[in-house]
Parts: structure tokens; sequence; C-alpha cells
């Protein structure tokens, strides 16, 4: 026989065996009982699954252009068809062609199309799924099971807990999900979304009949999506409630974008920015606890501990950390607590909406804060948080040569907020402090000072009006800045009617010690009692400031000393007006014309009245404070350490 010939012969040989088996395959549709493979597919899947399984629609079978079984209206579970704990549109199976030549029904693979899980956790913490994890775990103590390869397309998951009230749904779930057998590892891998956010999701499960025997076993899951990325690698226990310990890693490029992912309202601002958790984690039923921790948030790490609850009404966070280097500049962005240069206090609304939606707990420590141009030394702090109230507690920050406490409440209030703060200042460096913070740079020393002082609204600019409260400060060894009073007084003890020029707004005045009583009420300060004595000028002040507009209107007695006590004291009564960044001195001119003593001067006077009454007005339409005025009482405060070592 020649090749072409034998060649011809095995052709047709091939043709005849395709044809036979497409033939067969195009009848396997018509020969194969549909209600047999209804059963086949319903008995296999409840077996797995420890529920009933109801194949409620029509089942078809299609050969090409892969040999499948399509059974629609899946149901798993018993009840209504609305409270199943699952229901899917359709089941797609592969069909084993063999085991089907031989008249019986074998799938390979299973694809779940549009599946509807429900899950229901009563007050009492039961849920509608613990008979079939029952079931199941009394099916893998029997024998041992294994599932075939499934994948689940567009799937969506609803979780309803009737104690929190939280209900969430998971939609656009496509997992698809390999475990080889009962003794081998299993893979998921897939994506999924959550509040209109895509995850995509990877798993690998060491032993996952564990998880239904109440045994650990070793999980790796990984969790990638544009509102954070998390990572774990430990131990998984699904007993009595589900529980983990192993390394876990959670971060994002925005905490702010993360919490409004998550259905919080962390409001708006420069702060919240990157975050990070890495560390050991313990996982427990509504609780999260790092046992060691590294977070950073805002490019500021800190080490420690730190858990997060979700249990109650809201999510609550405890822990305690401890950072080098901490910038908190960010965090005072929103309150704006020095005005700008021409546009005085802000009218912003302060928004602190963040604190009403979670309870904080936070003890920190740092070895150096950054605040704006602020820079402080060694702090211990602690923030706490709960039912809309915030608390800052200042427990020790070394700052400006000197130490630190304070403290500050704040409460909603109506629209705004009701503010109380405190702080206690000692020996610092009176003049850094106020220019750092209040961009105040016109006096300097070395101070004890203690601010206790109340507000209400819900801007800065709010609270310098409505401002109440009562200050007391001590200073030694420092100067004013913007004027020259020796140089001053020396010259009008000399010329009385000279104008004061530029003297007055130029240059320093040196001091030893300046203590004064400040009672503020309705955003103006009020003093009776400013004293500030030199070693050749001591000066005498009362009168008020406006917090609001930053103006002064103060009136007091600058005395010149004499080295001779027979020579007699120079006094100058004057006021001070104006701005408090840059304010001007005037003379009285009263007393003035009457330390002149020729004629000529007094002419001159009469030939410039117009110039003087220019002046007096000037005085009388800023008017004078009633010193005499009701005062609240005073705070009480406690002793001041000395200010001068061995004092």
């Amino acid at each position: 026989m020649s090749l072409a010939a034998a060649l011809k012969r095995v052709l047709t040989l091939v043709v005849v065996v395709v044809l036979a088996l497409g033939a067969t395959m195009a009848l396997v549709p018509s020969l194969m009982p549909s209600e047999a493979v209804r059963q086949t597919v319903a008995r296999e899947l409840s077996g797995r699954l420890g529920l009933p399984v109801t194949i409620a629609g029509t089942v078809s079978v299609h050969v090409f252009p892969q040999l499948l079984v399509r059974l629609e209206d899946v149901r798993i579970g018993e009840g209504a068809p609305e409270d199943l704990p699952a229901r899917a549109e359709a089941l797609v199976g592969t069909l084993r062609l063999l085991p089907l030549l031989a008249g019986r029904v074998s799938v390979s693979d299973y694809v779940l199309v549009a599946p509807r899980v429900l899950i229901r956790v009563a007050e009492d913490g039961a849920s509608n799924w613990d008979a079939a994890f029952a079931s199941l775990r009394g099916l893998t103590g029997a024998k041992a099971v294994a599932f075939p390869d499934f994948r689940v397309v567009d799937g969506q998951t609803i979780i309803d807990e009737r104690k929190t009230g939280r209900h969430l749904t998971v939609s656009g779930i496509d997992i698809a999900v390999s475990w080889p057998g009962s003794d081998r590892q299993a893979t998921v891998s897939g994506s999924l979304q959550v509040n209109g956010e895509q995850l995509d999701i990877s798993a690998v499960i060491a032993r996952p009949i564990a998880l239904l025997t109440a045994e650990p076993t070793a999980v790796k899951m990984r969790i990638v999506g544009l509102p954070l990325r998390a990572a774990f690698d430990g131990q998984v226990t699904n007993g009595a409630a589900v529980t983990a310990q192993g390394a876990m890693t959670v971060e994002s490029t925005s905490l702010r974008l993360m919490l409004r992912w998550l259905g919080q309202n962390p409001g708006i601002g420069p702060s919240l920015g990157r975050f990070a958790l890495k560390g050991e984690v313990q996982l427990l039923p509504q609780k999260l606890a790092f046992t060691k921790v590294n977070a950073e948030l805002d490019g500021n790490t800190a080490d420690g501990a730190l858990t997060v609850s979700f249990e109650g009404d809201r999510p609550q966070v405890q822990g305690t950390l401890d950072a080098g280097r901490v910038v908190a500049t960010t965090y005072f962005a929103d309150l704006n607590l020095t005005p700008r240069p021409g546009q005085g206090w802000s009218r912003r609304p302060i928004d602190l909406s963040a604190v009403t939606h979670f309870d904080v707990d936070l003890r920190l420590s740092a070895r150096e804060m950054i605040v704006g141009s602020a820079n402080i030394g060694r702090t211990a702090a602690a923030l706490t948080a709960r039912n809309g109230r915030l608390a800052v507690t200042l427990g020790e920050a070394q700052a400006y040569g000197g130490n630190l406490r304070g403290a500050l409440a704040v409460a909603p209030r109506g629209e705004g907020y009701e503010v109380k703060a405190s702080l206690s200042v000692q020996r610092a460096q009176l003049g850094q402090g106020l220019g750092e913070w209040f961009g105040y740079r016109r006096i300097g020393g070395i101070a004890n000072a203690q601010i206790a002082v109340e507000a209400d609204g819900g801007s800065m600019a709010d609270f310098v009006r409505t401002a109440r409260g009562q200050a007391s400060i001590n200073a030694v060894e420092g100067s004013l800045r913007g004027f020259n009073a020796e140089a001053i007084l020396r010259r009008l003890e000399r010329r009385p009617l000279s104008s004061a020029g530029a003297d007055s707004r130029a240059g320093t005045t040196p001091y030893e010690r300046i203590s004064a009583t400040v009672v503020i009420e309705g955003g103006v300060a009020r003093t009776a009692d400013l004293v500030l004595e030199g070693r050749i000028v001591s000066i005498r002040l009362e009168g008020a400031a406006a917090l609001a507009s930053r103006e002064l209107d103060l009136q007091g007695i600058a005395s010149l000393r004499r080295s001779a006590p027979a020579e007699g004291a120079f006094d100058l009564p004057f006021v001070i007006q104006g701005s408090w960044d840059d304010p001007f001195v005037l003379p009285d001119p009263q007393s003035l014309i009457r330390r002149s003593r020729a004629a000529a001067p007094l002419r001159n006077v009469t030939r410039d009245r117009d110039a003087l009454r220019a002046v007096l007005d000037a005085i009388q339409r800023h008017g004078h404070p009633d010193i005499g005025a009701d005062i609240p009482p005073p705070l009480s405060f406690a002793p001041y350490p000395p200010l001068r070592p061995g004092d």
C-alpha cells in the first residue's frame, strides 16, 4: 500500500471519529434529563455547603464553545426569597466529558452568576449563617472536604447588624477560588467594590479546613485600592468568633479620604494626609489592637501601642505613642491663631466635625514639636475626644528656655463652640513666645505667666470678640521695643514743649521687672496695675486693649529717676494708642505746659493752639476706660516659681 493511500485511510478514520463525537455531543442536551442534572447539582452543593440548595429555574446544557450546564435561579438556605442567606441568578458548571459519556453528571468547576448574599446579625450576635457553619463543621468531622474551583461574578453581599444599626453593601464581587483538596492550600483572588471604590484582593489560606474546625491556620492576605492598601501575614482562627494575630500594614495616601470612604466626616483641611500603620496586631471581634506599632501621619512617625474599636455608636481610638520630631503646623492651619497682616483675625469657620464621629484617647510624647515658626522641645500631651467634645492637655513642654503647661477644652454650642483654655508659663523667653505664636515682637524678657480664658463662636474672630477671663504676668531682665522712654523723658525735661518726634516710635526701653494683672471681658483686656521698673525709668500703666481690633488705649505715668534724691523725679503722664503692632505714644500736653518756665514757649503754644487742640481732641476722642468699673473676681492661680535662680 502506498503512503498516500495510508494517509487517506487515517484521515478518513479521524473524520469519522470527529463526526461521531460531534454527533454525540450534539445529542447530549436532548439525551441528558434536565431533572437529573438539577438533582445531581443540588445534592452535590447541599452536601458541600451544609445548606439546602434549590434550583428553582430552568436547566440547560451547552456544548459549544464548551461543555457547560446552566442552572437558573439558585437558592441557598431556607426561608422567603428575600430572606434567603444566598440567592444567585444562575449557576454555570463545566461538565466532565468521560463521566458524561458514561451517563453520569460530574462538574469540574462552578461559576456563580450575580449571587446576592445576605448576612444578618441579631442584637445577641447570632447570625443567619450560624447553622451553615455548624453544618460545615459537622461535615469536616465526618469526612474530608474539598471544593472544586469556583468563581463568583457580579456578586453582592449585604451585611445588616441590628445591634449597631450598621448596614454595609459590598458589590461588584468578582472572585476566583482554587482549592485542590482538603489538605491543600487555597488561593483567592479578585476584586470587589465597597462604598463605590474598587478593591483588589488576594489571599493564600494554608489549611482552609482549619477554618471550619476552629483550628488556627496561616493566612496571607493583601488588599489594594485607591482609599487604602492593607496586608496581613499571620494566623486566623474561626472559633466562636473570628480572631487573628500577626503582622499587619494599613496605609493610605490620605487618611481624610479613607475616613470619608468609610462613611465618616473628617471635615476639610490640609492635615490628615498620608497615613500608615505597621506592626504586630491582634484582630478581635469589633476590635483591632496593635501591640507594637509604627504609625505615620502627615510625615510624622511614632512608635507605641494603638487600639481601634468598632463597638458602640462611634469608632474608638486609644493609644500611647512616642515620636521624635512632630511637625504639627497643618493641624493648626485651619484655626488661624495668628491674624494676617492687614486682614485681622480669621472669620473662616473652624471645622471640628470629625470629633463628633470618633472617640479618641491618645497619649503622645515627642522630643521636638514644630508649629509654624514655633519650636517646642520635649513635650507630653494627651488628646481626648468624646461625644463631640475635645480636650487637649499639655502635661509639660520645654519651650523658650522654660516650661509650659496647659489645657484646652472645646465643646459644641449652638452653631459654634465653647472654648476654655488655660496656660502656665514658667521662666520662658517672653518675646520669643509672643513672636512665634502671635507675631508680637515688641517685648522681651524672662517671664512667668498664667492665663485662663473662655470664649464662644465658630471662628477665631468670634473667639477673640467674646473672650473673657484673666491673666497675670511677671517678667524680668527685658526691654520694650518701639520707643526709648529715657530719651523721651530727658528731652521733654529740658524742652517740655518740644515734639517727641521719631524717638516716640523708635529705640528700646530696658526694664528690670514687669508685673501686671489683666482682666478680659467681652474681648477687651483691661489692666489697672501694669508696672515697669528699670534702673532709670519706671512706668505705671492702666487702660484697655481691644483684642478684636488689636488696638491699645492706655494711659500712665513715666518717671525718670535721679541719681541724687534731692533733685526729685521727673514724672510725665502719657497715653499709648493705636495698633499694638505699631502704637504711638502721646505725652500729656497740659503737663508739659505747666513744666515750661519761659513765657515765650507759652506764646508759641498759643500760636500753635490748633495743633495742641488736635492732640487733646485725639486723646478725648479715644477716651479713657473706666478703671473703677466692676471687675470679675480674679481666678485662683498657683504661686509662681522664682524668676531668678536663688530668689
